[in-house]
């Protein structure tokens, strides 16, 4: 083979290495300003939820300032209702209806934050990939798509603006490719001044109610523990146990344990002696199943935006802690 031939080969296959190491330092770059983006820039706008043969038409206004995070979020379709989030705390309301609050240092977001070293590194349940360009509220977009590599979580698709890098458009589809659920703004307007005023509820008349408290310290010896008395003998790989809670008053407590790859999370509730009459039972709304059951006389709740075939994992396959024999399933 004469020699030019090979210094042109040569030339291609280092063309070929740079090339894919540019692209992977591209999407790291474009996670990194998605992550900044989330953290640090006010907005509001509009949003449409799909999924599960619904609509959902949203009003999001989000200020970030010296104090934390303040949020709140609205329908304009259907039932009023309304989540405010002030730093860890996140009420959800329904006008003349009981809401649920949540103090959870691990609360619900309108926008994920994707910690990069777990599903950049090595050990990552997930490949990335760059689609292309898109458009997403008169914004141009950079899409990223993000494939598990198991059928225990969700994939996802993210449009993010070309400017900041803020999340415009989310899409997460199952392991066999089906859409389960999308959000997408349909008008945003980023780097917005929002007052004290937009972030409180206009609901008339909502009552709260509170059901889970988790990590409280004024909830007495219990709550401060952070040694699990549950554990799952079967994990899916990837996701491991990132927050320990107890809580509840003498007959009604229970344990809360939170679980995480990084992306995908789901939390296990074990109310202990509520059992009577629990029949096993899977519930879908949008990307979350919830599952129900019962195990030595305990009311066990696995909910999670993960497949529904997890959460049952994870269900029937909880013990008490003695000598736990965990393992991850490959």
């Amino acid at each position: 083979m004469p020699m030019r031939v090979h210094s042109f080969l040569a030339a291609a296959v280092v063309s070929l290495c740079c090339s894919g190491q540019l692209w992977a330092d591209s999407i790291e770059q474009w996670l990194v300003r998605m992550d900044h983006a989330v953290a640090s820039i006010s907005y509001r706008g509009t949003l449409v939820s799909t999924g599960n043969n619904r609509i959902d038409t949203m009003r999001v206004l989000h200020r970030v300032d010296d104090d934390g995070v303040r949020e709140r979020i609205y329908a304009l379709d259907g039932p009023q209702r309304e989540v405010l989030r002030d730093r860890d705390q996140v009420r959800c309301l329904v006008s003349g209806q009981a809401s649920v609050i949540v103090d959870n240092p691990f609360p619900t977001r309108l926008l994920p934050r994707i910690p990069l070293g777990e599903i950049l590194g090595a050990d990552s349940v997930y490949r990335m990939r760059l689609l292309g360009t898109g458009r997403v509220a008169a914004r141009d977009a950079r899409i990223i798509e993000i494939l598990p590599l198991d059928q225990y979580r969700y994939g996802r698709r993210l449009w993010l603006d070309s400017d900041t890098g803020m999340l415009l458009r989310s899409v997460v589809f199952a392991p066999d490719g089906d859409i389960v659920e999308k959000l997408s703004f349909v008008e945003i307007e980023l780097g917005a001044s929002i007052a004290d005023s937009e972030l409180e509820s206009d609901l008339d008349n909502p009552s709260e109610v509170t059901r889970y408290q988790i990590g409280n310290s004024n909830a007495g010896a219990f709550a401060s523990s952070k040694t699990p008395l549950w554990l799952p003998e079967s994990l899916p790989k990837g996701f491991e146990l990132t927050s320990v809670g107890h809580g509840g008053s003498d007959g009604q407590r229970y344990e809360h344990l939170l679980y995480s790859d990084g992306l995908s999370s789901f939390s296990i509730y074990v109310e202990f002696g509520r059992s009577v009459g629990i029949a096993e039972q899977i519930e879908s709304r949008g990307a979350m199943h919830i599952y129900t059951g019962s195990i030595e006389g305990n009311l066990v709740t696995v909910v999670g935006e993960v497949p529904a075939p997890t959460v049952r994992l994870i269900g029937r396959h909880l013990r008490r802690l003695q000598a736990p024999m965990l393992r991850h399933l490959e």
